[in-house]
C-alpha cells in the first residue's frame, strides 16, 4: 500500500492514545491504554501495534500531553503543547 497516514499520540498522566488518519484527515483507527505510570513500555506497545497493523505504511507523528516532552525530544518526533493544540 504504501499510504502516507498521519498519526496523533497523546502521553497523559494516566493513559497514552493514539489516532490515526488518512491522508483525507478521516480517522481510520483509534485506541487508548492505561500506563500505570510505565509510559515507555506502554508507548512502545502502541506504536509497536501500529507498526504490525500499517506494515507497508509511511507516517507521519506528532505527541502531545504531560509525559511526551521528553519522549518527543529523544525520539526527534514533533511535540504540539496541548493547550495550544486545543
Amino acid at each position: 500500500m504504501n499510504k502516507l497516514l498521519h498519526v496523533g499520540v497523546d502521553v497523559g498522566s494516566t493513559t497514552v492514545k493514539i489516532v490515526i488518519l488518512d491522508t483525507n484527515l478521516n480517522i481510520i483507527y483509534s485506541n487508548y491504554e492505561r500506563h500505570f505510570s510505565d509510559t515507555k513500555t506502554t508507548l512502545y506497545n502502541v506504536l509497536s501495534k501500529l507498526i504490525k497493523d500499517f506494515p507497508d505504511n509511511k507516517f507521519t507523528m506528532s505527541l502531545t500531553g504531560s509525559g511526551a516532552l521528553d519522549i518527543a525530544k529523544v525520539l526527534e518526533i514533533n511535540f504540539i503543547q496541548e493547550v495550544i493544540a486545543c
